[in-house]
């Protein structure tokens, strides 16, 4: 009997052990779908670098990512840059499918490297179709599409794309300008439609994710889908009579197939270029692609080259001018790292200049310095005296145009840190500084960007493109000097009657309307231009949740204990009214 039960026993540990082994094993998780990546890249030197950088910062397994690239027709050096990194990243990939072709650099009928004939529009549908058949034959999940010049800068596009589970679904870019990566209105002919909700959806004003008749450039498509078994770019449907263009082809393809387009814009999911004119060059492309670089340096998120992909040093110079200085707090380090990183880009060499910060100044140190306040003064509208900041920024100024003068420069341009640069800056500016020396013209100072007050009385210089007679203006975001516009600032004396730079300088000129101010500056004979349109702008406006100034949030000049901010001034709101009641010839309209 005893044997009996202790055989049961062992019998019953052994069983149970069985069974708690079994019951405690856990399930492998599941790994993530699998995503082909189409990179058809033409004459796209310059952006690449970045492109692949956004690619290889994706958050996703790259050992579930295959590639497919192509390129073809190319003037410059696509084809290099695109190897160089395939051959590093194909062992990160699951599979690389590398297509170069590196002859004809031009298509049949084609008026330039931009300019799109029906020959370039039938080619690059067939690539797209070839991409999208690899991916169906490697039974890929999805397939995502991205010009060679829309930069992915969130690394969680991908994913996100992904969870919201469309067959077709773009997520929406931002540009220099109004233009994206979709429609809201198409005609029935196929062509653009105006529409009501383009751009409360382009400034994000409404958010979510919307059905569209067109989606194009970056769009990611769910293979898995039954409707996308009939998607295709290449050859377009037998009714298609639309124009001859591979992204309206697809997009009477989805309509065809009853598969609708989404576009996604609840995050900010990276950049897309304007695309160039037909007339247009590849250098063309590449400085408006340079300012998309400096437009997401200050939106963000920002765009990074690839760490596998060679980039070549600019060439930095000084277009014409002596010195070009940057004004810089010490305590605002991202300031100055993005205005250098934004010269280097447009390629021109400045000179850091430590601004004078007004908060570390005290009493005494302003009275050694020789500063005193114009007699009289008090901001238009809040009535309050002039602040520590301000004081700082006159001399940050001051110093400058002090050693113009010592040191005989004959023309110096001065940046602000708060600068948002305009496209095609660099070219603008060369070509308006060239036409002033040809035309002889006796100029002083010319504003580059400036708060206009009244600009309907400006009027246009003769024999000098895109240049006008400064008017009262707020501002000292940039400017070019002339030695003899600094040796008028210097002989003014201004310190030991200061008032706010931007106020002094209309003095100057004799455009400010307060005569009171004006009657304590006798030679008010400065040269004052300013272009037009302007060239730069400020990154932000008082109001903004990124905007921060240093001289409107300070303290009195003469008393620490009084505290100030712009609410009382209005003097850096972009456009609007001031509140009833608050009346002043210097508010300032919108830029």
């Amino acid at each position: 009997m005893f044997g009996w039960i202790l055989a049961f026993s062992l019998a019953f540990m052994r069983t149970q052990c069985y069974f708690t082994e079994e019951n405690y094993t856990e399930e492998s998780k599941m790994q993530q779908p699998t995503v082909v990546i189409a990179i058809i890249a033409r004459n796209a030197a310059h952006s690449l670098p970045y492109y692949l950088g956004a690619l290889e910062r994706l958050n996703y397994p790259k050992d579930r990512i295959s590639i497919w690239a192509a390129t073809d027709h190319n003037i410059d050096n696509t084809t290099a840059v695109l190897r160089e990194w395939l051959t590093v990243m194909q062992q990160y990939y699951h599979y690389v499918e590398w297509r170069p072709m590196d002859k004809p650099t031009s298509y049949a009928g084609e008026l330039g490297p931009k300019h799109w004939s029906n020959g370039r529009y039938e080619y690059i549908m067939k690539l797209k179709q070839a991409a999208l058949n690899f991916a169906k034959k490697r039974w890929a999940d999805y397939i995502l599409y991205a010009d060679a010049d829309n930069i992915l800068t969130n690394p969680e596009t991908l994913n996100l794309l992904i969870a919201e589970n469309k067959s077709v679904i773009a997520p929406m870019l931002d540009s220099q300008s109004a233009y994206s990566n979709y429609w809201c209105g198409i005609t029935p002919q196929g062509y653009y439609r105006r529409t009501a909700e383009y751009f409360p959806t382009r400034h994000r004003y409404r958010k979510g994710c919307f059905p569209v008749p067109m989606v194009h450039s970056t769009m990611l498509l769910d293979l898995r889908k039954e409707g996308t078994k009939k998607l295709a770019f290449h050859p377009p449907h037998k009714d298609y009579s639309w124009p001859f263009d591979d992204i309206i082809v697809f997009a009477f393809s989805s309509r065809a197939s009853e598969v609708q387009m989404y576009l996604c814009n609840k995050d900010r999911y990276g950049y897309l270029n304007v695309p160039a004119k037909p007339h247009q060059t590849v250098e063309d492309d590449r400085i408006n692609f340079v300012h998309l670089y400096l437009e997401a340096l200050i939106d963000g998120p920002p765009m990074y080259v690839s760490r596998y992909v060679h980039v070549p040093p600019k060439q930095m110079e000084m277009m014409g001018f002596d010195e070009i200085y940057l004004i810089n707090l010490r305590r605002r380090p991202d300031r100055r790292e993005r205005m250098l990183w934004s010269l280097y880009e447009l390629e021109i060499n400045a000179k850091v200049v430590d601004a004078v910060d007004g908060a570390a100044l005290n009493s005494s140190d302003i009275k050694i310095l020789g500063v005193d306040i114009l007699p009289g003064y008090n901001d238009p509208f809040s009535g309050r005296s002039l602040t520590k900041g301000e004081v700082g920024c006159f001399l940050s100024h001051y110093y400058i145009w002090k050693e113009m003068v010592d040191m005989q420069m004959d023309k110096a341009l001065i940046f602000e840190d708060d600068v948002r640069f305009q496209g095609n800056f660099k070219r603008r500016l060369m070509q308006l500084m060239e036409e002033v020396k040809l035309s002889e013209l006796d100029w002083d100072i010319i504003y580059l960007g400036r708060k206009q007050v009244n600009p309907a009385q400006e009027q246009p210089v003769e024999n000098v493109r895109n240049l006008v007679y400064a008017d009262y203006s707020y501002w000292t975001l940039s400017y070019a000097i002339s030695l003899q516009g600094a040796q008028k600032l210097i002989n003014a004396e201004p310190l030991s009657k200061m008032l706010p730079v931007d106020e002094f300088l209309p003095i100057m000129y004799d455009k400010h309307p307060n005569d009171d101010y004006k009657s304590h500056f006798l030679n008010r004979n400065l040269q004052a231009y300013s272009t037009n349109p302007l060239l730069v702008q400020p990154c932000h406006y008082a109001g903004d949740p990124e905007w921060v100034s240093d001289t409107e949030t300070s303290t009195l000049w003469d008393n620490d204990t009084v505290r100030t901010d712009w609410r009382g001034s209005y003097k850096n709101l972009k456009g609007g009214t001031p509140p009833a009641g608050i009346q002043s010839a210097s508010y300032k309209d919108e830029l």
